[in-house]
């Protein structure tokens, strides 16, 4: 009987390496990698802080937080801003709902109100006061998606710019398995959805505002 000679494991040929593998592996992808996981980072911190504004006046605007109470105006005056422009302020008594307090040095600044007629009002932690409006809620939460929509545009260059650099070769690094390839249809819905949201917000603010609502 005729035995056949195992080889040894030193001499088995190895196994080809695949050249996405190579490439996934390779210096240059980890330093595009790191680079975009960076400006992934500082884009979503930025609009994370960008956020807190338009969400915050929107939580007042909607009535969903603050305190409520009534104002009514003892006396109003016209105050400029910016260039050429002007504003009207109002002084008067803000009566909380509960009847928790009574402020009777109560300001408050575009206000398109009668004197002493009262008007519905929410007092802010920060002790301002703000007029709740359908109106302006449509235009915060307009602000809130303008502000994911510029979010979403600058992650899909950087997705794009992820997935199309080339590699030694002409290889390209989505070839590498980065997730900039992944994420690109979804950065890419969220672009979109975002824009459209905004648009239709900002319309709804203004129709809102014609109604005086």
């Amino acid at each position: 009987m005729i035995s056949t000679p195992r080889p040894d494991a030193d001499s088995l040929p190895e196994q080809p390496v695949t050249v996405a593998a190579k490439a996934h592996d390779s210096p240059q992808s980890r330093t595009f990698a790191a680079i975009g996981t960076l400006l992934v980072l500082g884009i979503v911190a930025l609009a994370g802080l960008l956020l807190r504004m338009p969400l915050d006046d929107f939580r007042y605007a909607s009535g969903a937080s603050g305190t409520p109470g009534t104002f009514s105006a003892t006396r109003c005056h016209t105050v400029p801003v910016g260039r050429g422009g002007s504003s009207r302020a109002c002084t008067g008594t803000f009566a909380a709902a509960d009847g928790g307090f009574t402020d009777h040095a109560a300001h408050l600044t575009d206000a398109r109100i009668k004197l002493g007629r009262a008007i519905p009002l929410q007092r802010a932690s920060d002790g301002r006061y703000v007029r709740p409006l359908a109106s302006a809620a449509a235009r915060d939460l307009a602000g809130v998606f303008a502000i994911v929509w510029g979010a979403g545009f600058l992650l899909v260059l950087v997705a794009v710019g992820w997935t199309g650099v080339r590699l030694r070769g002409g290889l390209p690094l989505r070839s590498s398995r980065q997730p900039g390839g992944k994420l690109l249809p979804l950065l890419g819905w969220l672009y979109v959805g975002s824009g459209a949201a905004a648009v239709l917000s900002l319309v709804a603010a203004v129709v809102l505002a014609l109604t005086g609502r």
